[in-house]
């Protein structure tokens, strides 16, 4: 009897080793199905997304759910003038907190973050309020879930925004682009939109992976928390303000400084003689290269209502080129006039001759009066044609009377009046030629001084213009 009792307890408790074992090896092949994710998935219930994608994932309707948006610049690939437009390649982190979902790592293998597709769990409806073309960016189907229940979302933007310029200063110009993140359908009380990073933070780490490419430097990112009042009802916004600064040393090199040399060549091109005729032809090859500028310069420039400092700079240039190609006409006008027996205006010699070239320290000589030579010996230019019928005459009439050497020295003394008539005439024409240039140096030094006065003066100007920063 008591040998089967003896025998009874050695099986039951074979019995109970064995079903602890059977339970161990439950317990571990338990363990070891709750570290993959398709089981994570099935205790969150993921795998039935219907439900997690009808509404808003909150476990009270009045609580909004709060939205951090983390955006960095990794480059900017074109600011374009024509279309006034922004192409940006952004890197863009967007976090919220979903209520439905939560699980204990320790139950999963110490599990904390799964990455599930994209169209299992609700999104806010983000939207950049300054989109200007269809989304092609890189398509990241992917979301990151924690253990707690948080959500994020990371994925690359090219972007083509919307981007008012201000090209007065061009091309020392700096621009500021605005990008706007904000739900589309959901009010502030639904979703509230929040920066995760403060301004000085995004700026450096934009700095950081900023890729220089292109013409702009970017020196700084402004990050605003907004709420957009449209009909009555808020939204809430996360407001980019990105500073850009263009690099001039192309425009420089192929605009400004060729420009600079055409003004010079022009402006030295003042001081060709101009009887000769070659300051005409050469001044206007020079603004036929300087119109081909005016025509890059048109190109680059984008459609604005404000004209660059630059377009105004060069225009009066061309304009003042023209000026002095006109007063370079005028001055062949009247050196060509010199050769004709036409007296200055005494107008022009009260205003050219006598002011103008006191004020630009000219020195001029003023002709006499034709007639006081001519009174010395008693007789005018006038009068000597009269004089000489009335000595022909008188020569016919005390023909018989005179003796031939009287008769000789009338004749001798008619010829002396001939020859002075014409010594006078030509005197008067030779004085009439150098009115006419002194009259053409005058107004040509008014108009060198005036071309130099001017260029110096838009230059400061210009140059004060860019010197000053517009932001």
């Amino acid at each position: 009897m008591f040998h089967k009792i003896t025998l009874i307890h050695t099986v039951m408790a074979k019995s109970d080793l064995i079903i602890l074992i059977i339970f161990a090896h439950l317990d571990v092949l338990f363990s070891e199905d709750s570290c993959g994710y398709f089981q994570l998935m099935e205790h969150l219930k993921l795998t039935d997304s219907v439900r997690f994608l009808q509404s808003r994932p909150v476990d009270d309707w009045r609580k909004p759910t709060q939205v951090f948006i983390d955006s960095t610049v990794a480059n900017i690939i074109q600011l374009e003038g024509t279309t006034q437009s922004l192409i940006s390649l952004l890197w863009l982190d967007m976090k919220w907190k979903n209520s439905f979902i939560s699980w204990d790592p320790n139950e999963f293998c110490g599990m904390e973050t799964i990455t599930i597709p994209l169209d299992l769990l609700w999104l806010p409806d983000l939207y950049i309020y300054e989109i200007m073309d269809d989304d092609v960016s890189p398509v990241v189907n992917v979301l990151e879930v924690k253990h707690d229940g948080s959500v994020k979302q990371s994925k690359p933007i090219r972007l083509v925004s919307a981007c008012k310029l201000d090209i007065f200063g061009f091309p020392f110009d700096t621009q500021r682009c605005t990008i706007t993140f904000g739900p589309y359908v959901h009010t502030v009380e639904q979703i509230t939109m929040v920066a995760a990073s403060n301004s000085s933070v995004v700026t450096q780490l934009s700095r950081d992976n900023f890729s220089k490419r292109g013409e702009w430097e970017l020196l700084h990112i402004d990050v605003q928390n907004l709420n957009l009042s449209f009909s009555g009802i808020l939204y809430s916004q996360v407001k980019y303000t990105i500073t850009l600064k263009r690099i001039p040393i192309v425009y420089v090199v192929n605009l400004i400084c060729p420009a600079v040399f055409l003004i010079i060549l022009d402006f030295a091109g003042m001081f060709i003689s101009v009887t000769g005729g070659e300051r005409l032809g050469f001044k206007i090859t020079v603004v036929l290269g300087f119109l081909v500028l005016l025509l890059i310069l048109n190109d680059q420039l984008p459609n604005t209502d404000v004209s660059p400092i630059l377009g105004v700079f060069c225009l009066l240039c061309f304009a003042l080129m023209i000026i002095s190609i006109m007063g370079t006409i005028g001055v062949l006008y009247m050196v060509e006039m010199s050769s004709m027996s036409s007296e200055v205006p005494s107008w022009m010699k009260k205003w050219v001759l006598k002011h103008m070239a006191k004020v630009l320290l000219v020195k001029t000589s003023h002709t006499a009066d034709a007639g006081a030579d001519e009174n010395i010996i008693g007789f005018s230019n006038s009068s000597v044609p009269s004089t000489s019928i009335q000595m022909k005459k008188a020569l016919e009439k005390t023909s018989r009377k005179d003796s031939n050497e009287a008769i000789l020295l009338k004749k001798l003394l008619l010829e002396i009046l001939m020859i002075r008539r014409h010594l006078a005439n030509a005197r008067l024409k030779e004085e009439s030629q150098n009115d006419w240039h002194m009259v053409a140096y005058v107004l040509d030094r008014f108009i060198c001084i005036f071309y130099f006065c001017s260029i110096v003066i838009s230059m400061g100007v210009l140059i004060t213009v860019w010197a000053i920063p517009h932001i």
